[in-house]
């Protein structure tokens, strides 16, 4: 079992946009559920919501970035369970406050708040609870997951696999792109500033607050 570290440029690119994919898509589908299921338990309505980070797709990004750390910090063969868990419990901590610092830098908006959840830290941008699910995460996800997905990445036709794996990443930038442009222009859009250029003019139209809302259900505009 080979480190990322000593993995070729080729199997390493293909690691990361599969496992970016599959946090992606795993992590979107985790928060919808539980978001069902907790509308369900307080109001006994079934209601299906948007966790979704980008404007196409089932792509969560803060999920599919910690899968991909996850596996260039954290993947070698001598790292055991329990320090897995308490360097993976740091590291999702860290994550989400950064991840949540830049979005509101950025955007002047937040996805998540926890400040009325048990032990929130950094106002409200991470809780022990969370650092402590994190860990368990990175305990399972480096111990047992990602040794069972190398066996069989192994066992794939490679060229294909290269094939596959450049065409996801080019849709991915084209979807990162769009959609960090199309929040920029909101966030400007609020701030009573109009599009000047054939771009923003574009965005305005083709990705309006209302569709924005549609898809990003749970980002909180904060700047004023």
């Amino acid at each position: 079992m080979k480190s990322a570290l000593k993995r070729s440029s080729r199997d390493i690119f293909n690691h990361i946009v599969l496992f970016f994919v599959i946090g992606c898509v795993i992590g979107t589908y985790y928060e919808e559920i539980l978001c069902l299921v907790r509308t369900f338990i307080g109001t006994g309505e079934w209601q299906w919501v948007s966790r979704r980070g980008l404007l196409y797709g089932p792509f969560s990004p803060v999920y599919g970035i910690g899968a991909v750390l996850v596996y260039l910090l954290f993947y070698r063969p001598q790292l055991k369970f329990w320090p897995s868990v308490l360097l993976g419990a740091l590291f999702g901590g860290a994550l989400e406050i950064l991840l949540s610092l830049g979005q509101e830098i950025a955007f002047g908006t937040r996805s998540w708040n926890y400040y009325d959840q048990l032990w929130p830290i950094f106002n409200g941008r991470t809780t022990i609870p969370f650092m402590i699910f994190w860990g368990l995460l990175v305990g399972v996800v480096n111990c047992y997951l990602y040794p069972w997905l190398e066996k069989f990445y192994q066992k794939l036709p490679l060229h294909s696999v290269d094939i596959i794996c450049t065409i996801l990443a080019v849709l991915l930038v084209l979807d990162i792109t769009i959609s960090i442009a199309a929040s920029v222009r909101q966030s400007a859009r609020r701030a009573g500033q109009p599009a000047t250029t054939p771009i923003g003019i574009f965005l305005d139209e083709v990705y309006d607050d209302e569709r924005m809302k549609k898809t990003f259900d749970n980002a909180i505009y904060i700047r004023e």
